[in-house]
């Protein structure tokens, strides 16, 4: 049949790699315009799709089936050769193949200049027109800088800038806002459907998590070793009467629900109290725009420090645990003042402290797994080898890393392992107080919900009290009995969690609210035609899942998913010459880059 709005049709398509099947039997037709999120793991086969799709290949790559485009001859997907449309790729912030030391101007000119074939004034040009066209980026003399000079939404917004002003046919995104705030996410995710709208190009954006797919709301479909487990509307799939793995995907993006959250018992007698804490550097005046800081928490207790990236609530931490000097104010923890400690004293006071960071920097990539859980039972215990042992492999079962080689360096462990490895050190260190900093930054769905559930379980075992940071309104409710909301270094709103949701006062926490909530309807789209042909789901000959994961327990009793030990390297540095282009070297890893880096080796002075 003749379908004049069909942009590409997949039909039967296997990709493999000898005896290894990456992508099996997917047929899919995407029409112009249209938009469709991949949702799946690592080792789903998305990355075999994106090479499908930007009609470049691997080496050593098996493929099979056919692939048209628009109107034209279907082809075998293994002859590769020039895509008859023009196709983007728009990589995550800490994915694109950038120069470090070459200004991010430059080398997203060369890209746009490359894909369009014109002079790089005219790209130039291009770029900047693109960028102006959001009003929440950066100027475009800011682009003048190093990658690593850029923040992580600077960058996102001058990739997307990019991506647009190449004018594609068929816009690929991977993981492109993986790792922002939920607010960064929103705005980005609303500028790309305008710009998908205003140009009319299609859209796959394949997803890890589920924040990107909350905003797009569009045809999903689910990828599981793979094959295609599920395919739907996203409110469909949400609705929790699907596959068993997709309900277990979606149990990492909870509703923000007005009633009372469960709480954990009685609270106890004050663990950690505030007077009057001035967050001004001690050596300068006073700020007008930073007010005294009092508050307390109780031991068991769970409290969430929620704002934006520099809204104040690392430099709170940082003074209350006395890694800063701050102006006035009083920190009593334990029921010791802090400021009448030695250095060597606070040090120690430190000791019952725990963090766990969604950066994994925080641990020491030479050590071993083992070492990294001993550490605090060897240097701050003492104990004997044959306790710490006993210790280690009780805490190291909780998290699911007791099949691990124990021998294995810590830099040879996947995003996912590295963060329950955290949480394992955690709970051999018997803390009284846990601070836990965007724990489920840069994790895909599935392991969010397991890391949830290794919180709670953590909280309801070891009884110690939680103090989260974080952007993510349902990271706090999950997780937290009261809220303090930040902004510009000043507390704007506080509260139980469900007093908060339910009845905001502060536009800040308003807008946090907003980018974190799930939207009752579909946004305003560029519309797909009628005549559409749905994704055909090849159904697995075996549950994939048996029953969503219901707690932290579960993890322990199955064998670690083999996906998730992919070695974390950081590519070489590239000359700006052999810069690839985003579309035709896309990278499959992020690298991991510290936002809280804590002291490598030591189990309380790390936090920054």
């Amino acid at each position: 049949m003749n379908d004049t709005h069909r942009l590409i049709e997949i039909k039967d398509l296997r990709v493999g790699h000898g005896d290894s099947l990456e992508l099996d039997n997917l047929t899919l037709t995407l029409h112009a315009g249209g938009s469709l999120v991949v949702l799946g793991e690592e080792s789903s086969g998305k990355d075999a799709m994106i090479r499908v799709l930007g009609d470049f290949g691997e080496r050593g790559e098996e493929a099979t089936g056919s692939i048209q485009y628009r109107n034209g001859e279907a082809r075998p997907v293994h002859r590769r050769g020039k895509a008859t449309i023009r196709v983007t790729y728009l990589a995550g912030t800490r994915a694109a193949p950038l120069n470090p030391f070459a200004s991010v101007f430059s080398q997203l000119v060369r890209i746009v200049a490359r894909k369009l074939n014109v002079p790089n004034a005219s790209a130039s040009e291009d770029l900047r027109i693109a960028l102006e066209r959001f009003a929440q980026a950066p100027p475009f003399a800011a682009l003048n800088k190093r990658p690593r000079e850029l923040d992580d939404m600077e960058m996102a917004w001058a990739l997307l800038a990019c991506a647009t002003a190449q004018t594609p046919d068929l816009l690929i995104a991977d993981h492109a806002f993986s790792g922002l705030t939920p607010t960064g996410i929103e705005s980005l995710a609303g500028a790309l459907m305008a710009e998908q709208k205003r140009q009319g190009f299609a859209l796959v954006y394949f997803a890890e998590g589920l924040q990107t797919a909350a905003h797009l709301r569009c045809r999903t479909i689910v990828l599981r070793r793979g094959k295609v487990i599920e395919e739907g509307d996203f409110e469909k799939l949400a609705g929790g009467q699907g596959h068993a793995y997709t309900q277990t995907l979606f149990k990492a993006l909870p509703r923000l629900a007005e009633a009372a959250p469960t709480r954990s018992g009685a609270r106890g007698e004050p663990l950690l109290q505030v007077f009057g804490l001035d967050l001004s550097p001690a050596k300068k005046k006073r700020s007008p725009a930073r007010d005294g800081v009092s508050f307390d928490l109780r031991r068991g207790a769970a409290l969430a420090f929620v704002g934006e990236e520099g809204s104040g609530r690392r430099a709170l931490v940082r003074a209350m645990l006395g890694l800063d000097r701050f102006a006035n104010g009083r920190v009593v923890l334990d029921q010791v003042d802090m400021s009448v400690l030695s250095a060597a004293m606070t040090s120690r006071l430190r000791r019952r402290i725990a963090f766990i960071t969604g950066s994994d920097d925080a641990l020491d990539p030479r050590m071993t797994l083992w070492d990294t859980v001993d550490e605090p039972l060897r240097a701050h215990l003492r104990l004997p080898r044959d306790m710490i042992a006993g210790y280690r492999e009780t805490a190291l079962k909780r998290v699911g890393l007791a099949s691990h080689d124990g021998r294995r360096s810590v830099a040879t462990l996947s995003v996912f392992d590295k963060r329950r490895l955290q949480v394992a050190r955690a709970i051999v260190s018997a803390p009284f107080l846990v601070v836990i900093d965007e724990p489920l930054r840069r994790l895909d769905a599935f392991a969010q919900s397991i890391m949830i559930e290794l919180l709670k379980d953590l909280r309801k075992q070891e009884g110690p009290a939680f103090l989260i940071i974080t952007a993510d309104m349902r990271v706090a409710q999950t997780l937290a009995d009261d809220i303090m909301i930040f902004k510009d270094g000043k507390l704007v709103e506080r509260g139980p969690v469900a007093d908060i949701v339910r009845a905001a006062k502060n536009e800040e926490t308003k807008k946090l609210l907003a980018a974190a909530a799930p939207r009752t309807r579909a946004p305003e789209r560029f519309e797909e035609p009628p005549k559409q042909v749905p994704v055909e789901t090849v159904q697995s000959p075996e549950p994939v899942l048996s029953e969503p994961l219901a707690a932290s327990k579960s993890v322990a009793a199955n064998e670690p998913d083999q996906s998730r030990e992919s070695e974390a390297v950081e590519p070489a540095p590239q000359e700006e010459t052999d810069l690839p282009l985003l579309l035709d070297e896309p990278l499959a890893g992020e690298a991991e880059i510290s936002e809280l880096p804590l002291e490598q080796n030591t189990a309380t002075e790390g936090f920054p």
